[in-house]
């Protein structure tokens, strides 16, 4: 599934079938509108992304690396975020030592297993949060940050809690963590 039709399906859950029949299907009476509301909806699909990915369910890698002593998180694939953990090449799991400019392990080769921030997306990438679950928290989550940014408090609240209650079973089922609820 694409990006395009996570953010179609959000729309329909804020009411807006004009908007997800133009992501849709290109349809629409006043094209500038259209594409503002995609934008819009663009935004608040890479807000919910983050989210998921920074808060509740973390994007992992892992990574063979050759270090010297120490790792500089250049090195990395991506930036990580959180180093998880570090084994040799026998499959041990070595201490290891965080710093600002990267991580101090013993010398050799490495398997490196982190979590890193999702890249900002454009309509036709793939999202990176993947599976059934993770589309409609996805969903539900563009459809909150949507509704708040409209000014829509009701359907906003609602979506949220139907985004927390979806957010929490897909926590459970992938080890993720779930922060409690609260309003600020």
């Amino acid at each position: 599934m694409k990006v395009k039709q996570i953010m179609a399906l959000a729309a329909e859950l804020c009411g807006r079938r004009d908007v997800a029949d133009y992501l849709e299907k290109g349809l629409t009476a006043d094209a500038a509108a259209s594409a503002r509301e995609e934008e819009t909806l663009l935004r608040c699909y890479n807000l919910a992304e983050n989210e998921i990915a920074l808060d509740y369910l973390p994007l992992k890698k892992t990574e063979i690396l050759h270090s010297d002593g120490a790792l500089a998180y250049t090195a990395f694939a991506v930036p990580p975020l959180e180093i998880f953990s570090v084994h040799g090449e026998g499959g041990e799991k070595l201490p290891f030592v965080q710093g600002e400019e990267g991580i101090r392990v013993k010398a050799g080769s490495v398997r490196v297993t982190y979590s890193y921030r999702p890249a900002v997306k454009e309509a036709d990438d793939e999202p990176s949060v993947s599976g059934k679950a993770g589309e409609r928290v996805l969903a539900l989550g563009t459809a909150c940050e949507y509704a708040l940014m409209s000014g829509l408090t009701d359907a906003a609240q609602l979506l949220d809690r139907r985004y927390r209650d979806a957010l929490a079973c897909a926590c459970r089922e992938r080890g993720g963590r779930l922060k409690m609820r609260r309003w600020v």
